[in-house]
């Protein structure tokens, strides 16, 4: 068992929130919002967010603290049997390899980040701004040299403790992320043609509401929130039943989702003034806005704004997971704070480096796909989407609605949970996670 505590519940809502922020808002949410159209996407993810959203992290949340202990042996003790907890290792799997290769594309960013501090950006010819990032990406040893640096970096805040190191880091990082984001935004909105670009985000054609962008946003909901990755369980164990969860949960859920949304309103407006593509997918960000930086006069100033913001949410999303696998496996295997530490920190490592060979001259291929295109299918097609299957089925059938509501209600004296909860648990959470692993499964 972690003895582990919030400093408090402010605290508890800020670090939470720095995990679910991380790259899936700031690079992942609008490009995805690109493809799906999008106002029409945005919507969606509003309404999915309400419905599905808060209710799969407070569930989550709520086992953590219920079983007051991490995920590694938390479902075991709330099922009362050692079994349940492959559910946790589903999670702790899956977080591992989610680092492994989201250290890598944290290395490219810190890598662009150098590029524009020093002017290099600037200077590139825009078509040769495309295949840079193929350049960037295939200059291995600079990359596992930025990735070691990263661990390092995590390993030192982590070694500190709950409170003065990930606490007082993601207090930091958050108040920094705001700053840069909100300034971004303000610059964003003195380009020529940023109305096209507010009108493309915020006026919404209904024609473009269809299966495959509710899957889509649904999709982003659980990679952006991090349910099944372990993370928000362990948090959770951490909490004090004085909390109301809730109330915790919906705040954290209304600033990932201010992130995501400002993030929109910094980059469209820019993308438009340009003439630029909204839709170019992953490579928004290395290729599209690096095209952006290139064009303005002062570009590599703006540049580095922008890569720094995107750093900085990457690094707490990482040192926020380090921190709940650490605990896990110190407590799963009675070890001390740095062998568990250095433990999950070399799992990640080594991951981590399989994927950056991914860009080698002759990678090494399984099925025809490279390692980092496996990692990516494997946790966002199968071990996400089951994961939060299994979890929201064990909190409805093994642990129980009634077991769980008279849970959530403790730290509360005013708030009710109406029937609505139990029919989400029960059926709208289950279909919805099926019907995002079947999607996933059938398009591949």
């Amino acid at each position: 068992m972690s003895n582990n505590r919030w400093s408090s519940k402010f605290s508890f809502i800020i670090t939470t929130s720095a995990f679910a922020i991380g790259l899936g808002n700031v690079w992942r949410f609008p490009y995805v919002a690109g493809e799906g159209g999008g106002a029409a996407f945005l919507l969606v993810y509003f309404v999915l967010i309400l419905l599905i959203g808060i209710p799969i992290l407070t569930i989550e949340i709520a086992l953590g603290r219920m079983s007051k202990t991490t995920i590694l042996l938390g479902f075991g003790k709330l099922g009362k049997k050692p079994f349940w907890n492959s559910i946790g290792w589903l999670g702790a799997i899956s977080c591992i390899l989610i680092m492994g290769f989201y250290i890598m594309i944290m290395a490219w960013i810190g890598i662009y980040l150098w590029e524009c501090l020093s002017g290099e950006i600037s200077k590139l010819p825009v078509a040769s701004i495309p295949g840079h990032f193929d350049k960037v990406a295939s200059n291995l040893s600079t990359v596992i040299i930025v990735i070691f640096s990263i661990m390092l970096a995590a390993f030192f805040v982590v070694r500190q403790g709950l409170k003065s190191g990930l606490e007082r880091y993601s207090k930091g990082m958050m108040f920094g992320l705001v700053i840069l984001i909100l300034g971004l935004s303000i610059w964003a909105a003195t380009l020529d043609g940023a109305v096209e670009g507010y009108r493309w985000l915020l006026s919404p054609d209904f024609s473009k509401i269809n299966f495959q962008v509710i899957m889509s946003a649904m999709g982003q909901l659980f990679f952006s929130v991090g349910v099944g990755m372990a993370v928000t369980f362990v948090f959770g164990s951490y909490t004090s039943t004085k909390d109301n969860l809730v109330s915790s949960t919906i705040w954290i859920v209304l600033a990932d989702t201010f992130f995501a949304f400002i993030s929109g309103l910094m980059l469209f407006p820019a993308i438009f003034s340009f003439n630029l593509s909204p839709d170019s997918g992953p490579n928004l960000i290395f290729v599209t806005m690096a095209t952006v930086f290139n064009k303005l006069e002062y570009g590599w100033i703006i540049g580095a704004v922008f890569f720094l913001l995107l750093f900085l949410a990457g690094f707490s999303s990482l040192i926020s997971a380090i921190q709940g696998l650490k605990d896990s496996f110190k407590d799963r295997y009675k070890l001390s704070e740095n062998i568990a530490l250095l433990s999950v920190i070399g799992s990640i490592v080594v991951i981590s480096i399989a994927a950056v060979f991914s860009y080698s001259d002759n990678p090494f291929l399984i099925f025809d796909k490279t390692v980092f295109e496996v990692l990516d299918y494997v946790t966002s097609t199968i071990m996400l989407p089951l994961g939060g299957l299994l979890t929201v089925l064990f909190a409805g059938h093994i642990v129980g609605y009634k077991k769980l509501k008279m849970h959530l209600l403790e730290g509360t004296k005013t708030m009710k949970l109406q029937g609505f909860w139990k029919i989400v648990l029960i059926w709208i959470l289950p279909l919805s996670l099926i019907t995002i692993l079947l999607n996933g499964l059938l398009n591949t």
